[in-house]
């Protein structure tokens, strides 16, 4: 019965375009540091969706509404592609294919998940001139503690899938995986109570700052898009953000939070580091839960995880 229907289906893909630009990364390398766009979200991974495909071209949407800067490639690319809004439009025809805020990029195919990763290391190479040869470390460090990248693979099961998501969170980029990837038996997860696990260098004073869950898992499977795009905007945050950065990132953070699960975050006061970090439109209500949280004020640092990449010892 649908083989016809099969044999006549077209959709509209944006083709894919390979290896970010140097231009491109010059452009969005500083606000993407500094926390000024909120993210990259990268839609990667095989088709093997728990409630078929169109959860990615809704993920897709919403985040590129936000203006994040949304990656696609392979299967999810195509997928991403199979849905229109009410204007008859695929999420390619409605937003641009730059590699800026509030676009939608197709780097090609599975293989070109590797251009995902350049993207964030160029951003390392370029915009804070971090030396690429023999110097894997080094960049890891950067892009962890500084690029608020996040990869979701909402449809992984193959082992294809498993090592290229393993490519990325040992950049320092979290994954996310939907609920079949629990069958890949190995998440990677970070304990937001242990404060002892979120210290980090300051590069500036080589004094040991605590930074927060930030990001807080590397590897964690949602069961649901809601829990994903809630977890996505939390995994965007980042040590380095400014003020200004960490207040945009919050306000995605909350807001998704209580659209999709009707309650404000309960680990809001883990993220704030100082009272300007407080989105301007919700002060009110957060500056109260902090109170109640016993929450204290600290610095925000030039964080590594580096020893060596301390520029001041202190005496």
């Amino acid at each position: 019965a649908g083989e016809k229907k099969l044999k006549e289906e077209t959709y509209k893909v944006r083709a894919g375009r390979g290896p970010i630009q140097d231009v491109e990364i010059r452009n969005v390398g500083s606000p993407i540091v500094l926390g000024e766009i909120p993210g990259v979200v990268a839609f990667v991974g095989c088709a093997n969706y728990p409630k078929g495909g169109i959860e990615v071209a809704e993920m897709c949407r919403e985040f590129a509404n936000r203006r994040y800067i949304v990656v696609t490639s392979g299967c999810a690319a195509m997928t991403a592609g199979m849905y229109k809004n009410e204007e008859g439009k695929t999420p390619y025809e409605e937003f641009t294919g730059e590699f800026t805020a509030g676009c939608m990029v197709n780097v090609g195919s599975c293989v070109s998940n590797a251009h995902i990763a350049g993207a964030a290391i160029k951003i390392a190479n370029i915009f804070a001139k971090r030396n690429l040869r023999a110097n894997y470390e080094e960049i890891a460090d950067y892009i962890l503690n500084r690029v608020g990248a996040v990869g979701v693979a909402w449809g992984a099961y193959s082992q294809k899938a498993a090592s290229i998501a393993s490519g990325f969170w040992r950049l320092g980029v979290p994954v996310i995986v939907g609920p079949h990837g629990i069958k890949y038996r190995r998440m990677l997860l970070g304990r937001a109570d242990r404060e002892e696990d979120w210290y980090v260098y300051d590069a500036r004073t080589g004094e040991k700052v605590y930074v927060g869950p930030a990001p807080e898992h590397l590897f964690y499977a949602a069961e649901t898009k809601e829990e994903a795009m809630v977890m996505i905007a939390k995994l965007c945050m980042r040590p380095n953000d400014t003020t200004k950065g960490r207040a945009i990132k919050l306000t995605h953070y909350i807001d998704l939070h209580k659209r999709l699960y009707g309650t404000m975050p309960e680990d809001i006061h883990r993220f704030v580091r100082t009272v300007a970090d407080i989105p301007v439109t919700m002060k009110d209500e957060i500056v109260k839960i902090l109170e109640e949280k016993g929450w204290k004020e600290t610095i925000i640092p030039d964080p590594t995880l580096l020893p060596r990449l301390i520029r001041k010892r202190k005496e």
